[in-house]
């Protein structure tokens, strides 16, 4: 069986995140691995109507609602990871979070190579072949491009 060091786990605030998060704590702590937790920042792209119409003011005012709906949300997200840390460390596992903004995938991938991890732990929603040729699927990209192994865990 492979000695695992280092784990890396790709975290949404899905359900599904939460079995991957089991997981990866389980197997760190049987291989007494690091652990780092990673969320990718998916930002909003605006559009003409999202500054004009969308809150009926100048540029500015709907500037700063916007700025204050990001700070809110990066704050929010900051405790989750930071609990999520928490739970790992209470386990006995060394464990770190990060975030990244862009896409998922070739960050995951970068996050993995850079760190370096030997297991990169994930969920999958299985959205579907036609879903996930439109829309992408994160998982798909990270097992075709990633610099070590990769465990997807299977959503229903």
């Amino acid at each position: 069986m492979t000695q695992y060091q280092k784990i890396l786990i790709a975290v949404d605030q899905s359900e599904l995140a939460q079995s991957a998060v089991n997981t990866a704590q389980d197997l760190a702590k049987a291989h007494q691995a690091s652990l780092r937790i990673l969320h990718c920042l998916s930002l909003p792209l605006p559009t003409q109507l999202d500054f004009g119409d969308r809150y009926r003011g100048n540029l500015k005012e709907s500037l700063a609602v916007a700025q204050q709906q990001l700070d809110d949300n990066l704050e929010q997200t900051r405790q989750w990871l930071s609990a999520l840390e928490a739970e790992a460390q209470a386990k006995g596992i060394d464990t770190t979070w990060d975030w990244r903004g862009g896409d998922a995938g070739p960050q995951i991938c970068h996050v993995a190579k850079t760190w370096p991890a030997d297991l990169i732990i994930m969920g999958r929603r299985g959205r579907g072949r036609l879903k996930a040729a439109l829309l992408g699927s994160v998982s798909n990209y990270v097992l075709h491009h990633a610099p070590c192994s990769v465990l997807v865990i299977q959503g229903s």
